[in-house]
């Protein structure tokens, strides 16, 4: 507690080990990822933020489809770092009535390598992104590695009716996404997605 505000923090950490065998070689690697999150009661009962940090080989254990690794041109394994940060804020203007706003951002950084003119690794600028921008284009032709995912979201949460028998309540949400791919030969592709969420839920007794 901060005075009459609530206040939270958490840290935490996380080891993963990633093994595999190619050519007769064993391949291993450590790896510990770390992140905090804080989430404070601005206004006691009416306005609350949160905000969270996290980095490392985290891969499958965000929202953004990142890989947790690549492989090098001898089977080793080079890991993908991500940074990923979120911050946001809930107004409860009325007991029965939530708005709430968003914004999160997920990157990496190039991790490639190349035996003569092969590419391998992770956001390679030899990679073929020519046929990105073409609807049905065969996939050698976009390899479109993602550099950066981006996500702006607003909404409310609203409850309609509560009653003996239990609570209806309502809610919209809007979110603008971009994606970001790395720049290969043919350029460096993106998209921008607009998209629109309702929900209606019963919560019995």
């Amino acid at each position: 507690m901060l005075g009459a505000n609530k206040f939270h923090v958490e840290g935490w950490a996380l080891y993963r080990n990633f093994y595999d065998r190619f050519n007769f070689e064993n391949h291993s690697v450590d790896n510990v990822s770390f992140g905090t999150h804080v989430a404070l009661e601005v206004i006691p009962k009416t306005f609350d933020v949160t905000v969270s940090a996290d980095y490392g080989a985290l891969g499958r254990f965000t929202a953004a489809p990142f890989s947790d690794a690549v492989l090098r041109q001898d089977g080793s394994i080079q890991l993908l770092p991500i940074t990923a940060l979120q911050a946001g804020g809930v107004w409860h203007t009325t007991p029965a009535l939530d708005l709430y706003a968003y914004v999160g951002l997920e990157k990496t950084r190039p991790t490639f390598s190349n035996v003569g003119t092969v590419p391998f690794g992770y956001g390679n600028p030899l990679y073929n992104n020519t046929g990105c921008n073409i609807e049905n284009s065969p996939a050698a032709t976009c390899n479109g590695n993602t550099s950066e995912v981006r996500q702006y979201t607003i909404g409310f949460y609203d409850t309609v009716l509560k009653g003996a028998y239990g609570a209806v309540k309502v809610g919209t949400q809007y979110s603008y996404d971009q994606r970001f791919a790395f720049a290969g030969v043919g350029g460096a592709p993106k998209t921008d997605d607009h998209i629109v969420m309702t929900q209606l839920r019963y919560y019995p007794f």
